[in-house]
């Protein structure tokens, strides 16, 4: 494959424009929004994410022949294509990575007003969006602009200040600090109802399912967005609650609750957004109480001994949130509800493979113990927390393992789908080549999955969900 050589800048935005503009334009489009004003800001937007996300993983593309830094600002900082190949990091390397960061922040900002001009939900994710861009920058700034040598990432602390704070850019001044515990922006100055609850708890998650949401017609769209946002509440009660027996307590409330709420009563703005449209899309208390099962098994259990354990956990926690959203979507066939939980799995075993280190970092460990003790890693080895962390042949055997078994699941849940339902079944399949592609990117990265999450782009998974709207897979 040839890989090209840029040499200038506006050869490099050329790119940009080819491969990241097209992509705003048509999120835009989607909101009806198509002002020349609104268009210009949103290409320097995408230009600028695309930029930021070269410099970020400037180590990672320029040992495999791909080199997007321009030739003549290489040249003006003394650097040569071949130091950056064998990644040998200097001074003059860190100067040309500080000047290409100010010129994507420098473009990031020109888009930046766009947030104020596009409304409603789609200006919430931009927000985002941009805020994430620059959060980027923030953290390439920290390691000394040395991203030939380590790859700066996102962590669930900067998730957390860009969910709790997504407030406009203001153009030169990049983004504002915050104080903690804000209410989300829609309950700003106005009552929040049940309906908006949820928009903006799926709108703040980033989530892949969030991309697939748009694509459905509205009833459809409104009742996966409010049975997504039930899957976050209880499932952030395991992540975010760090006293067992409180959050053990807090999953007892939402069991009443769903009872409750299929008896007559919802009081939760999730349950209420969610209970008149239940049965129209075969939402059962069942399904929603086996969703919380499997979050208690996180309170229980912190390791699995065989991959056939690990499969009732898989099942409570993806496999019945695949039949909910199948029944969502729309289906005639029962073939359509094992699809749904094979792709389920899949996906739970791509989320699995992708957290291992953070899975570690809470002291959990998904790998089955036994095929642990085949590949010869032991629990010690993925819960290190120093570098080298507990990386390995043997590690990497072990997640190339892994990464086997849910391509498998990947192909059999294609496979099963019937052929009348694929038109209605898009959003999974956009939600299963979102994450598919996700697991290729972790197979290219060797499995460095210890010490970094590594995730798509927000516009990466707009584009990959678009494409797979047209192709109907």
């Amino acid at each position: 494959m040839h890989n090209p050589v840029y040499p200038d800048r506006a050869a490099l935005l050329d790119y940009c424009r080819r491969s990241a503009n097209p992509i705003g334009r048509l999120l835009l489009h989607l909101y009806g929004v198509d002002d020349a004003e609104s268009l210009r800001r949103s290409d320097a937007v995408c230009s600028a994410l695309q930029l930021i996300n070269f410099w970020q993983d400037l180590g990672v593309d320029a040992p495999r022949g791909r080199h997007y830094v321009p030739l003549d600002d290489a040249r003006r900082h003394g650097v040569t294509l071949e130091q950056l190949r064998e990644r040998r990091d200097d001074d003059a390397v860190r100067a040309l990575v500080r000047d290409l960061s100010r010129w994507a922040r420098e473009l990031m900002l020109q888009g930046a007003p766009l947030v104020h001009r596009v409304p409603g939900r789609v200006g919430w994710e931009l927000r985002l969006v941009v805020q994430g861009g620059l959060r980027v920058l923030e953290r390439i700034e920290r390691l000394g602009h040395a991203t030939l040598l380590r790859r700066p990432t996102l962590g669930a602390l900067d998730a957390a200040v860009l969910a709790r704070d997504p407030r406009a850019v203001r153009a030169g001044q990049g983004r504002r600090s915050t104080g903690r515990g804000r209410p989300c922006p829609a309950a700003k100055g106005r009552r929040v109802t049940p309906e908006q609850y949820v928009q903006d708890k799926a709108a703040r998650s980033g989530s892949s399912f969030y991309y697939a949401f748009k694509f459905l017609p509205p009833r459809r769209q409104a009742a996966i967005t409010a049975f997504y946002a039930f899957c976050r509440e209880v499932d952030d009660v395991v992540d975010e609650v760090h006293d067992p027996g409180v959050a053990a307590t807090k999953l007892a409330w939402w069991r009443k609750e769903v009872a409750q709420a299929f008896a007559g009563a919802p009081t939760h703005p999730v349950t209420k957004a969610l209970l008149p449209l239940a049965a129209e899309h075969g939402i059962e208390a069942a399904h929603l109480t086996q969703v919380i099962d499997g979050c208690e098994m996180d309170l229980r259990q912190t390791r699995y001994l065989d991959y056939a354990s690990l499969q009732r956990y898989c099942h409570l926690v993806a496999g019945v949130v695949g039949e909910v959203s199948a029944n969502i979507f729309g289906r005639t066939r029962d073939e359509t509800v094992a699809y749904a939980h094979r792709l389920g799995q899949a996906m739970q075993l791509t989320n699995i493979i992708r957290d291992v280190g953070d899975d570690a970092r809470r002291g959990r460990i998904y790998l089955p113990i036994d095929e642990m003790q085949r590949f010869g890693v032991t629990a010690a080895e993925i819960l290190k927390r120093d570098a080298p962390w507990g990386y390995s042949d043997r590690f990497e055997a072990l997640m190339r393992f892994q990464a086997e078994r849910a391509h498998r699941l990947y192909d059999e849940a294609y496979a099963l789908l019937p052929a009348v339902d694929r038109r209605a079944q898009r959003p999974g399949l956009m939600m299963a080549n979102i994450y598919r592609t996700l697991l290729r990117e972790i197979e290219a990265a060797n499995f460095r999955v210890l010490h970094q999450r590594i995730a798509l782009t927000p516009l990466r998974k707009a584009w990959i969900a678009m494409r797979t709207n047209w192709r109907e897979r």
